[in-house]
């Protein structure tokens, strides 16, 4: 490879601040109030597999792109059909996932909404 490829190569790797639709199951206690979907800040390449034992409450289904915003072509193909914001019982708790922070700078009203769910209705 030539150095002057190198970075180009690099970019397909990187995610440096990409919005993507977030598919939301309105059923589920920690997605109430909120509509169909959220608009999730990624920022890194972070994800979780589908929960087998627990609920599956915000996920990116199927191929991704940002709605807007850059993330390389292989960040997107590795954020496929993952989990963005899950629940599992454990225990007589619970624990909540959240691949994502939902109070990140105050970016998005909505956020506010899913991190008080989490602690006020998820258990309930």
């Amino acid at each position: 490879m030539k150095y002057a490829e190198a970075e180009r190569k690099e970019l397909s790797n990187s995610i440096f601040g990409a919005i993507y639709k977030v598919s939301l199951d309105k059923s589920h206690p920690l997605a109430f109030g909120m509509d169909d979907f959220y608009y999730s800040l990624r920022t890194n390449e972070l994800h979780y597999v589908y929960l087998e034992h627990g609920w599956n409450v915000g996920i990116l289904k199927g191929k991704q792109k940002p709605i807007i915003g850059f993330a390389g072509n292989k960040i997107n193909k590795k954020l496929e059909n993952t989990l963005v914001f899950g629940v599992e019982d454990k225990g007589k708790g619970h624990v909540v996932y959240m691949v994502d922070n939902p109070t990140f700078r105050c970016f998005w009203e909505n956020g506010k909404m899913l991190f008080a769910n989490a602690v006020f209705m998820v258990g309930q």
